[in-house]
């Protein structure tokens, strides 16, 4: 090849001539290749038209090598190859193939015997840049014959990108292949003047009739369609083929394979068009809606049917739709209701709350039981109560309307009697009493039948001596000093403590009573109605006496005094149920530790306590170990077990006055009173121990899970904040250095309280090493 303006001997050309390369330089062997002593040049004589062909080899944009088909050796290379390969001009020839390409020895032998035979003209490969880096090739090679050697012209291009392009298209439809799958989504394409169609396999599946090509023409996919959904198909297929919209898309019947109809939604846009803008193809995509198409059908039968006013209205006041009730309750059929507003139907006395409703319906999105009074047609008004959703990204506000005329009126009409009914609802359920209360005399007049259930005595017992009724010991003199206190006041009584029943079980009660003057107009007892005389709302003949009690006993209301009459109830479960709301309330219903609140409340008690007391305190904040792990691999329901059996390690590892608290999610927390730093940091540490060391028997067999524990004390933390911070700080510290280990809130280049850190040694495995433990064995 000719270099510049080097001179040649007339005749010859500069591709391996004797004149034009030797004197520059020889080749030599090239390390890594096969070793070879013979010259890569070539004989001097060439023909004198080889000139021409120098220049187009030598000014080629084209990676271009001439190959001793023999050897392997690079005869000439083109400054384009030099670029390429990073070489500097000229420094490829007397290299090997075999410096270059990425073959084994033996495989690239056999590549250049199948080239030098013809076998093989074009070939992908991999070649080494001078940099290192691995490009891929495609190159065309043929043989020539110059002076009875076989030379290789070769023709190299880069299709790197190309290679990486083509592979990330396909992974692309890979994806995409997925995707559709996924979703239960057929494609088509359709040519619009031949009205041929072609179909991905998935199309059957989605009309119903199995996994098969679809029909090739148009008209075939046609004679699927329901015929009372055909026109809308092909009015929105012609509108978007006119250039009408961007788009088309439509939902229609298709009879499936099985008789059945299927909903479709077919979706499609013109992907290529003519010269002359004509559209020529149709891409586009099916998929099955019969299930959300049945739903709607469901919800407009409950819409219809519904008894209750449903409806849905814009922010501009106007209402959207509304069902049949409306008219059933109001009157108002549904044209007159969507020309007005619909506040216009609003009582003018709540529109000013209705409105201030809205308000907030915006701010949170939901409202629940607000009433208001809506006009009728004939003129009356309707009580209706309310449950709204707004839903912003429609600008809608969808609202339940449930008409309560009927118990409000009830309402109002038993407000009106509650006066009349009080004293009589005061006596049931429970023992119902009457005692005649005077200075120095105390004594029942009446005791209804249930005191046999309730409290277990006869009534007879309790007429003869009121001191049988069987008030706790405990309880007794409260007792006594309520009903002096209640009679001194002339007013009402009310006492709530224990009863002691016959075989000893213990109940609490609650008695209550109301005060009946005894006394008549002239001065004596009024013998009409007893106890309930003076009682304004009974009718003037008085109540009929209570079953068990044919008439007052004689003198049970002589003299001054106040007869009392109430009721005593069993209260014993309603304290039970409040005692098991308060568990509640105040315990974490997974794992059976105290919660959140009451963890805290227990921690701001021991911090009172330490400052008045100056009593140690201690805190150990607990966190499981890569727990997400448990819970993405075997579920939440393990996850859960997981969390009981950590919490009864827990529970078995401390004493009776620790509080073992859940805090959050795998965030726990003991409380440690009267527990010197160096202590808490034993327990921590026996607490890190017993879990690492226990497999937790779970729903998917045994786990093992580590944690990560901090511990702070008081002092030098002497709030519940403090405390709780620096806890969390110790922990964030033994998460950081590796989990599975206890650390101390202190800093992390302090000392361990009372020099444990010896004895935490095992408390410093990695956090790798403890995570590689959460495995079934």
């Amino acid at each position: 090849m000719a270099h510049g303006n080097r001179r040649q001997a007339p005749g010859t050309s500069g591709i391996g001539s004797g004149g034009g390369r030797k004197s520059r330089r020889a080749p030599s062997p090239v390390p890594g290749g096969p070793s070879t002593t013979r010259s890569c040049g070539l004989p001097a004589s060439l023909s004198p038209g080889v000139s021409l062909y120098e220049q187009l080899f030598r000014h080629h944009s084209a990676v271009m090598l001439l190959v001793d088909a023999e050897t392997g050796c690079i005869i000439e290379a083109n400054p384009a190859a030099s670029a390429f390969y990073g070489y500097p001009d000229g420094a490829l020839c007397g290299m090997t193939i075999h410096a270059i390409s990425t073959l084994p020895g033996d495989e690239q032998a056999r590549r250049l015997a199948d080239l030098r035979a013809g076998r093989l003209t074009r070939f992908v490969s991999r070649h080494r840049l001078a940099s290192g880096e691995v490009r891929e090739i495609e190159a065309h090679a043929v043989p020539v014959r110059l002076f009875e050697r076989v030379l290789l012209y070769t023709i190299i291009h880069d299709i790197t990108d190309r290679t990486r392009a083509e592979e990330a298209l396909r992974r692309s439809e890979q994806h995409l292949e997925m995707v559709m799958d996924g979703a239960g989504i057929g494609s088509f394409n359709w040519h619009a003047v031949t009205d041929e169609v072609g179909c991905d396999t998935r199309w059957g599946e989605v009309l119903g009739l199995g996994r098969v090509e679809c029909a090739p023409m148009m008209e075939s996919w046609r004679a699927l369609v329901h015929p009372d959904d055909l026109p809308g198909l092909e009015r929105s297929r012609r509108r978007h083929l006119s250039g009408f919209s961007p788009r088309y898309e439509t939902e229609y019947r298709v009879r499936g394979a099985d008789g059945a109809w299927r909903w479709i939604q077919e979706t499609g846009r013109v992907v290529e068009r003519a010269g002359d803008g004509l559209p020529l193809r149709v891409a586009g995509i099916v998929r099955d809606v019969s299930a959300r198409r049945r739903a709607e059908e469901d919800r407009r039968r409950l819409f219809s049917l519904s008894p209750d006013l449903m409806c849905v209205g814009g922010m501009d006041g106007y209402l959207r739709e509304m069902n049949p009730a409306w008219q059933d309750v109001l009157g108002w059929s549904k044209e007159e209701l969507l020309d007005r507003p619909w506040v216009s139907l609003v009582h003018p006395e709540d529109r000013a709350a209705t409105m201030q409703g809205m308000d907030l319906l915006r701010e949170r999105g939901v409202i629940t039981n607000a009433e208001n009074r809506y006009l009728c047609r004939d003129g009356s008004w309707r009580w209706i109560a309310w449950n709204f959703a707004f839903v912003p990204e429609q600008g809608l506000i969808y609202g339940v309307g449930r008409d309560v005329t009927a118990p409000r009126r009830m309402v109002e009409e038993l407000r009106a009697s509650e006066t009349r009914l009080r004293a009589l609802a005061a006596t049931v359920p429970g023992v119902v009493l009457q005692w005649r209360e005077a200075p120095g005399d105390r004594r029942f007049t009446y005791v209804s039948p249930r005191s046999r259930e309730t409290l277990g005595l006869d009534p007879e017992l309790l007429l003869r001596d009121w001191r049988t009724l069987p008030v706790h010991p405990a309880d007794r003199t409260v007792w006594e000093l309520s009903l002096r206190d209640a009679a001194e006041r002339r007013g009402d009584w009310m006492f709530e403590g224990r009863l002691v029943l016959p075989g000893g079980e213990v109940r609490w009660w609650r008695g209550e009573a109301r005060p009946v003057h005894a006394d008549g107009p002239d001065g004596l007892p009024d013998r009409r109605a007893g106890a309930f005389a003076g009682c304004p709302d009974l009718p003037a003949g008085g109540p009929e006496l209570p079953a068990g009690c044919s008439e007052l006993p004689d003198g049970c209301v002589d003299g001054p005094g106040i007869v009392y009459c109430g009721i005593i109830t069993d209260t014993t479960e309603h304290r039970e149920a409040q005692e098991r709301l308060r568990q509640l309330a105040t315990t974490d219903g997974l794992t059976g530790l105290a919660n959140r609140r009451r963890f805290l409340e227990a921690l701001e008690h021991e911090v009172q306590r330490h400052r008045r007391y100056g009593t140690p305190l201690a805190l150990v904040s607990i966190d499981v170990d890569r727990f997400k792990r448990v819970n993405d691999t075997w579920g939440h329901a393990v996850g859960d077990e997981v969390l009981c059996a950590l919490a009864a390690i827990c529970r078995a590892e401390v004493r009776d006055v620790d509080t073992v608290g859940r805090i959050g999610g795998e965030e726990f927390a003991v409380l440690l009173p009267d527990t010197a730093p160096e202590e808490a940091m034993a327990v921590a540490e026996r607490l890190r121990v017993s879990v690492q060391a226990a497999p937790l028997l779970t729903a998917a067999g045994p786990l093992s899970v580590t944690l990560s524990l901090g511990v702070a004390a008081t002092p030098p933390c002497d709030g519940a904040d403090e405390l709780l911070r620096e806890a969390d700080r110790a922990l964030y510290r033994a998460k950081a250095g590796g989990r599975n280990r206890v650390e101390w809130a202190a800093e992390p280049s302090g000392d361990l309280p009372g020099g444990l850190s010896g004895e935490l040694s095992g408390a410093r495995e990695t956090g790798d090493a403890a995570d590689s433990l959460l495995t079934i064995p």
